[in-house]
């Protein structure tokens, strides 16, 4: 039973990390995306409703609804096209993660983390790995050495 295990493992370690890490950003960039989406007429208006729900559910400290919801609606378009392109994927994750981490202490405190842990697992990864090879951010780390 060992050998099969091992024999396993082995092949677990041909699974290319770069496969991996472009799921993984796809993945957490869909979520984030849709989420923005919600927000917005077209790409860059905001709906009413949007304001609405960040001035009557979500009220944030020291920041007007209005800007609260611009500033989410940008960060949800802009920062999940980098990741999805691997582009500064480090930075996009890191600016999702805080995201996620505004919506779970300020947002929702007392509900949300099964969903919210695995947001963060994935971006997790990313912070850690980086792009990956299918990335831009390889080419232009290349590029500059």
């Amino acid at each position: 039973m060992l050998t099969l295990i091992r024999k396993a493992d082995r092949l677990f370690n041909h699974i290319p990390e770069a496969i991996v890490l472009l799921f993984v950003r796809i993945v957490a960039g869909h979520v984030f995306w849709a989420s923005g989406e919600t927000k917005t007429e077209g790409l860059w208006h905001l709906r009413p409703e949007t304001i609405d729900l960040f001035r009557d559910e979500y009220k944030l400290p020291l920041i007007s609804p209005e800007l609260a919801a611009s500033l989410a609606a940008a960060a949800e378009h802009v920062l999940p096209v980098l990741l999805v392109i691997g582009l500064f994927s480090r930075f996009a994750a890191l600016g999702l993660v805080i995201m996620t981490l505004v919506i779970q202490c300020l947002v929702y405190p007392d509900a949300w983390w099964p969903q919210h842990s695995l947001w963060l697992g994935l971006l997790l990864v990313i912070m850690a790995r980086g792009g990956g090879t299918l990335s831009l951010d390889r080419f232009v780390m290349d590029r500059k050495r």
